[in-house]
């Protein structure tokens, strides 16, 4: 029995364990999906091209919701599956944090990569929040890419601080998870041996017979059977045993009463 609840307590402490570090890891990969895939890192501009791209970009956030889906339609109608993102990317910020209620140009940068790319980034206020609008292209190429980051992720290594603090913080939940468990565990094997105790009391408490009742025992006086003297031959028997016992004739002697006592023997 104690065999058994070991294992079982065993085995709930690796479920409790696996299930642990299912949830940091789920939450770890939570954490790394929200690192922003468009890179911020390059050299600071301010030229013709970047006053151009500031205001494409916020051309692009003033447009109203209908006007995006409308527009999302017909990029995905005519195949250009790139600018159809940029809509979507607006949408679903949208569906989130409401409508835009400002967009902050004087605080907007231009920087240029070392791939020849250009990134925009743009405060942005919606009716639930404020977000980064970062939108990146690629002159060459014509590529276009666009994505809603944290106000405070403005470069990759802020990004990577906050991503150690997350993991470091769902690693700690799950070590915490598991040392509950074990805590919780011990105390149950600690419990076996009362448990123990209590079912081999009750056993004992069954196999005690039960106790046999005491016989009464009558120590009253021996009850006097009924008058032998009628019995002719015993009469004379008993009359030549006095006789001879007296030294003397039985002719003299007179039986008048004979009685046996209950629970006497003859001999």
């Amino acid at each position: 029995m104690r065999r058994l609840m070991k294992r079982v307590a065993a085995a709930v402490l690796m479920a409790a364990c696996l299930v642990s570090l299912s949830a940091c890891t789920a939450k770890q990969e939570d954490a790394a999906a929200k690192v922003p895939e468009i890179s911020t890192e390059g050299t600071l501009v301010d030229d013709a091209m970047a006053q151009s791209l500031k205001l494409s970009a916020a051309q692009t956030l003033g447009t109203s919701m209908e006007q995006m889906i409308i527009q999302k339609a017909l990029t995905e109608a005519q195949g250009d599956q790139e600018s159809a993102n940029l809509y979507n990317t607006q949408i679903e910020i949208r569906h989130e944090l409401g409508d835009v209620k400002g967009i902050d140009l004087d605080s907007a940068s231009v920087v240029l990569l070392a791939d020849g790319s250009y990134t925009v980034m743009i405060p942005v206020t919606f009716t639930e929040g404020s977000m980064q609008y970062v939108l990146n292209l690629n002159m060459a190429t014509q590529e276009l890419k666009t994505e809603f980051t944290d106000l405070g992720n403005d470069d990759d290594a802020k990004d990577v601080g906050s991503l150690m603090e997350s993991a470091t913080v769902y690693s700690a939940i799950g070590i915490g998870t598991v040392f509950a468990v074990l805590i919780f565990i011990s105390l149950l094997i600690a419990c076996f041996k009362f448990i123990h105790q209590w079912e081999t009391g009750k056993n004992t408490k069954k196999d005690t017979p039960a106790p046999v009742p005491a016989v009464p025992v009558n120590t009253a006086a021996p009850a006097v059977s009924a008058d032998l003297s009628d019995d002719a031959e015993l009469v004379a028997v008993i009359t030549a045993a006095i006789a001879a016992y007296e030294g003397t004739s039985s002719n003299g002697l007179v039986v008048r009463s004979i009685r046996r006592v209950q629970g006497s023997r003859r001999r």
